[in-house]
């Protein structure tokens, strides 16, 4: 796995909690913050003067990395032993980062012709809190390192019909089941993670069923938990606090739940504000081959609940 480089069936509903919980499928994954260039000409702005995500690397003046952490049996816990490495500016884009081992010491570890001993990248992707007049945006790939424009889309989300009252966060080029067509609205009624996680105004406004939970794109559910915290621009405090915890407390994504009910305090909060985003990178677990796969993580993000309402 190292390279070089129905909502009323209760007790179904809660057998299949306690098969998230103790689910052996594990994966490491960091959330760092994105460090957005101040914009005071609006030259990242729209035609209707809304300051939004640069659409270059150059817009950006890094990124503030988080530790490497790892998700196994409903529990986020540091994974130690493992680093995360991206080189410096070139110009036009940051290389490529990297989930890799490191040493005691916390500097990379090398194989014996010079390589960094690296786990294999799942996915990854950047979510942006624009302003309170836009929708959540997400840039499907690494904003730092393409020389290329990035597919960039509103949050979605996708309605299973084999799975009532999921919702699914998407971007159009997801692996979604069939269906119908993404939507800017929950799938159903009264989320208990709105507006902990999802701005209210991505609320049903139909007659659905209950709410049953949230699942979908893993870097897209990691990325709306990030902003749980307003943090400072310099470190990551707030992303540890939100999915490490303290000594006195866990993350507050635990056993398959989401422990907040606050608005996030990361969010823009005006126009004025240029958008503030986080880079979400995940990587395949060394130390849990068997079930550490592509498919296993898959399995978890369309088939299961990442974040199961509270009854």
């Amino acid at each position: 796995m190292f390279g070089s480089t129905s909502t009323s069936h209760k007790h179904s509903r809660a057998h299949s909690r306690s098969n998230s919980y103790y689910n052996p499928t594990s994966f490491l994954f960091v959330v760092n913050r994105l460090r957005v260039r101040l914009d005071e000409n609006l030259l990242n702005g729209d035609p209707w003067y809304n300051r939004v995500p640069p659409n270059q690397p150059s817009g950006f003046t890094g990124e503030i990395p988080s530790y490497v952490m790892r998700y196994q049996n409903g529990q986020v816990t540091t994974a130690h032993g493992y680093g995360w490495w991206r080189g410096d500016f070139l110009g036009t884009a940051w290389p490529p980062g990297y989930v890799c081992l490191a040493g005691a010491d916390g500097n990379p570890v090398y194989t014996d012709n010079g390589q960094l001993q690296c786990a294999e990248r799942y996915k990854e992707l950047a979510v942006f809190s624009c302003n309170p007049l836009l929708p959540i945006v997400v840039d499907n790939g690494d904003p730092l390192s393409t020389s290329a424009a990035l597919d960039r889309s509103p949050l979605l989300f996708f309605h299973p019909p084999s799975q009532p009252g999921v919702s699914q966060a998407v971007h159009p080029d997801s692996p979604m089941g069939p269906g119908p067509a993404p939507c800017k609205y929950v799938a159903g009624t009264s989320p208990s993670w709105i507006p902990s996680l999802v701005p209210k105004t991505y609320r049903n406004p139909y007659n659905a069923v209950a709410s049953v939970g949230l699942a979908g794109e893993l870097p897209i559910v990691l990325g709306l938990m990030a902003f749980s915290e307003l943090g400072d621009a310099e470190d990551h405090t707030s992303v540890t606090q939100t999915f490490l915890g303290d000594n006195a407390a866990r993350g507050r994504w635990n056993g398959g739940f989401w422990n907040h009910t606050a608005t996030p305090k990361g969010y823009a909060l005006s126009t004025g504000e240029d958008p503030r985003g986080f880079f979400i990178s995940i990587y395949l677990d060394p130390d849990n081959p068997d079930y550490s796969t592509a498919a296993h993580i898959a399995e978890l993000e369309w088939r299961g609940i990442l974040v199961w309402d509270n009854e």
